[in-house]
Order: C-alpha cells, then structure tokens, then sequence
C-alpha cells in the first residue's frame, strides 16, 4: 500500500507541473490532498460528521476507483471561472461539478493556503449541518452539505481548480469543477458497504 501512494504521489506532481494554469503547484497539492483524505476516511468507515459514523465504502478507496487525480484541462474551466471574479456558479458545465469560495479582507490577500481553507470549509458542511444518509436526499441537499459532497462523490474522480485575487487583491475567489459531475439527487454520494 506505501509503493502505491508514492507512485499516486510521483504521477500526480507530474500532472501539476504540466498545466501551466493560473494556480500554484503547492495549492493544487493541498486541494488534492484534502479532498482525498475526506474521501479516505469516509471509505475506511472512520469519518464521524457531526457525531455520526459514516458506513464504510463497498469499494475501498485504496483500489484507485475513489482517489480524485488533478486534470489539467479541468483546471484551466476552474480558472476561466475565477478570472470572472464572479461569486457565482458558472453556466454550462459539461458534466462538471462546482465547488465556489471566497474570501475578503481589508489588506491584500495571496494564494497561500487557500487548498486548505477553502477544502476545509466545504468540509466543514459535514460537522456543522451533519450528515444522515450516503443517499444524497432533497432534504439532505437543502440542509447545507452541497460543497461537502461533491467532495466525497464517489463517481467524480478528476479534480482542478482555479483561484483569482479580485477587488485590488482584497479578496480571493476559489473554484474547484469536478469530473463526473456529482450531487445528483436520489444517488448515493458512495455506495456504502
């Protein structure tokens, strides 16, 4: 299992360095690396989303089916979206999922640190509005954990994003588009064991 994630590790720093994108290679490290962690524990059966275990996974992430991998041209549809400095989600995505933050300050901000902050706040949906089903219900949806599970949507396994500094480089928009598309209704986020 150890030779497997070093060579993920090998194969994946070798996608980043070849998109030339708009984002630095140590962001779209952190992206990655926070998505597939939430999507390790979830399919080991050891995430806990406000005080509820979740099921294991029927099939465990280690066999490479659940790691989301960066894919370039992903990244450079994230980017286009961001440069539009818009906090809204985009028009026309072909089986493309969206994951949207921002953040503003009076100072000037940088891209340091997004990856984690803006993956750990969609997160965070799961320990502040809970998580009552891998079936991904209406109810469900509305409570709050859209960001969250298109995260740990099973069936989406490419990721790129694409950040922006905005208003004077006061505010950073951040946009992930994941392939396949997830959050649809009535499916499960994973198929539990």
């Amino acid at each position: 299992m150890y030779r497997l994630c070093i060579a993920f590790s090998a194969l994946t720093a070798v996608a980043w360095s070849q998109c030339n994108g708009g984002i630095p290679a140590a962001e779209a490290k952190d992206f990655l690396a926070a998505h597939n962690k939430l999507r390790n524990s979830i399919s080991s059966g050891n995430y806990v989303a406000k005080g509820r275990r979740m099921p294991a996974a029927k099939t465990p992430i280690m066999n490479m089916v659940s790691f989301l991998t960066w894919d370039c041209e992903i990244e450079k549809s994230a980017q286009a979206v961001a440069n539009t400095c818009v906090f809204a989600h985009s028009k026309n995505r072909q089986n493309l999922g969206e994951n949207l933050y921002t953040m503003w300050s009076s100072n000037k901000v940088s891209f340091s640190g997004m990856g984690n902050k803006s993956s750990n706040s969609w997160e965070n949906e799961f320990q502040q509005y809970g998580w009552n089903d891998v079936k991904l219900t209406p109810a469900g949806f509305s409570s709050g954990i859209g960001h969250a599970t298109q995260m740990a949507w099973a069936k989406s396994t490419k990721l790129g994003c694409g950040m922006k500094l905005c208003d004077g480089e006061k505010k950073v928009l951040v946009v992930c588009h994941y392939r396949d598309a997830g959050n649809f209704l009535n499916q499960n986020v994973y198929e539990p064991r």
